[in-house]
């Protein structure tokens, strides 16, 4: 039978998964804004708390999104490891859906959750394509 998580582990897994957050949000150039915005954290003072190692335990929701910010992650440097492939597609502007001229970025900030599952999504599905 599994059992939810004991307060060290939640610990843990919350601390490991800021410090992976952080480190992409880092490559990907957010603002303290733009983080606060992404992972869900209601303003920059306790995002700087969380950045200082007094993380509080992430909420599900907050555990879903640093975990879709770090597949995307993984996704866009798995084969090359280039983080700079990761920045200038997150970072232009796509004329396709469901961008519609806006970059992923943009779109993830405005739309939350759903747009960080559909970019996940999409990343998913370009890698299963064979390549033409």
């Amino acid at each position: 039978m599994l059992q939810p998580p004991g307060r060290r582990s939640a610990r843990y897994s919350t601390r490991s998964a800021l410090k992976r957050f952080f480190a992409i949000a880092e490559l990907w150039e957010l603002s303290p804004l733009q983080q606060c915005r992404l992972l869900k954290i209601p303003s920059p003072q306790v995002l700087a708390r969380y950045r200082l190692g007094q993380p509080p335990r992430l909420s599900a929701v907050q555990q879903e999104r640093a975990a879709l910010i770090a597949h995307i992650q993984r996704s866009l440097t798995r084969e090359s490891g280039d983080n700079d492939r990761a920045w200038a597609f997150l970072h232009t502007p796509l004329e396709s859906a469901p961008f519609d001229g806006d970059s992923p970025l943009y779109f993830m900030l405005e739309n939350g959750l759903p747009a960080l599952r559909e970019v996940a999504r999409l990343l998913v599905r370009e890698q299963r394509t064979p390549s033409r």
